[in-house]
């Protein structure tokens, strides 16, 4: 009995030391640098620069940015120059945003924080700070904030206030498929023309830069989305603002193929024009249509991307009609449990990419694919359908084929064995 007395004395002497060092540990970082400053400034569209400035007790080694935009999970770290005298130090990072990979749009939420580096290979790290990154070519932006939508806009709250009410409307409509995803908000940054907005945008090709005009562009890790402003910014918004839904509803998954994505947005779409249909019935007629399997980029001919947009809104409006919001619902949690596009759709639906595919362009009226051996594809369900007779069809056809070839070598060998 005494031993276990002596044992749970040691043990909570043992919690009081460590409390106690982890208390002044926790002091002595907060000693360590005082005075602290930390400011960024923004060069839209080329650079974000983090600035700091302390006094430290001890000599700093190096100290590294760590900052991630949105709903980012990975961090992204580059580390400051930095100049110490005495006891004050100056640091400075300039991180670029305008390259392919490390564009950044505007209306995004940044979180950054500093890790300071001692020569005693001790380290501190402060406290998050945020601020959102805006185009600071203009200074006039406004922001117009209604429950899940956060619109950045200039000079027009009234078009500000309509897209809010459609965008609010939309996620009540895209609840059965996209279930609840609006733990954030989402952020709207709405130009005026399109001479503003070329410069925040995202280049797709150069081909597409010079023949089609970019009227919207969403970003699904910064949950941002650019609409220009005119009379079709109303299904562009609700569009792209899709997109960001169906992101978070699969995770951010990255099996989530175009023709299943842009279908989706173009489903959304609250404001629909025919421009779509007329392509599609186009590519019906010229046999332009991609197999789905393909329809994983967009085609560099303008023409076949539109036929694309057609296409991919023709199958979904053919899934969601045929089987309805909750089986889509469905392959969107498949596609975020990590599941390919084919199994996803035949965990969902019973046929796989090659069978939709087949059973859609029934649907529509339009010629069957052919494969790279000429051979058509049809679907699962028609297969099995189908089985019975033709099995019995071809195993009698086989039969009477290897009746008549063992009659004909058997002929062949009597008449040169006689």
């Amino acid at each position: 009995m005494l031993k276990n007395k002596v044992i749970y004395l040691l043990l909570f002497l043992l919690f009081i030391n460590n409390q106690e060092y982890l208390f002044s540990q926790q002091m002595d970082q907060s000693e360590v640098v005082k005075n602290q400053k930390f400011s960024v400034s923004v060069d839209f569209p080329e650079t974000i620069n983090f600035h700091f400035e302390g006094e430290s007790t001890k000599k700093i080694e190096d100290i590294k940015v760590e900052f991630k935009t949105g709903d980012r999970k990975t961090l992204q770290y580059a580390y400051m120059d930095i100049a110490q005298k005495d006891l004050n130090v100056v640091g400075d990072m300039e991180f670029r945003i305008s390259t392919q990979g490390g564009f950044i749009p505007p209306g995004s939420k940044i979180t950054w924080n500093l890790v300071i580096y001692f020569d005693d290979n001790s380290k501190i790290i402060t406290s998050d700070q945020n601020f959102v990154l805006m185009d600071t070519r203009f200074d006039d932006w406004e922001l117009y904030e209604d429950r899940s939508v956060n619109i950045y806009y200039r000079y027009s709250r009234t078009r500000a206030e309509r897209l809010s009410k459609e965008c609010n409307e939309l996620l009540q409509e895209m609840f059965p498929i996209v279930g609840n995803v609006i733990d954030d908000p989402i952020t709207i940054v709405l130009y005026n023309n399109y001479s503003e907005m070329i410069g925040a945008i995202r280049s797709k090709s150069k081909t597409s830069d010079r023949e089609l005009i970019t009227a919207g562009q969403a970003f699904d890790e910064a949950s941002v989305v650019l609409v220009l402003a005119g009379r079709n910014d109303i299904g562009t918004a609700t569009h792209e603002m899709m997109h960001i839904l169906v992101g978070r509803a699969t995770d951010g998954s990255v099996g989530i193929p175009l023709w299943l994505n842009e279908g989706l947005a173009e489903y959304a779409n609250r404001d629909k024009t025919v421009s779509f249909d007329h392509y599609l019935d186009w590519g019906i007629g010229t046999n332009n249509l991609k197999p789905l399997k393909q329809l994983i980029v967009f085609p560099g001919d303008p023409n076949l991307t539109l036929v694309s947009y057609g296409q991919s809104r023709s199958v979904v409006n053919y899934l969601i009609d045929s089987f309805g919001k909750q089986k889509m619902e469905l392959l969107l949690l498949n596609l975020s449990d990590g599941q390919v596009i084919d199994d996803a759709l035949f965990n969902t639906y019973g046929f796989n990419l090659e069978g939709l595919d087949s059973n859609w362009r029934e649907f529509i009226g339009a010629n069957p694919y052919y494969d790279k051996e000429g051979e058509i594809i049809v679907s699962n369900q028609e297969l099995s359908n189908n089985s019975d007779k033709g099995s019995c069809r071809s195993n009698g056809l086989l039969y009477i084929l290897a009746s008549l070839l063992f009659i004909y070598f058997r002929g062949f060998v009597n008449f040169h064995s006689s």
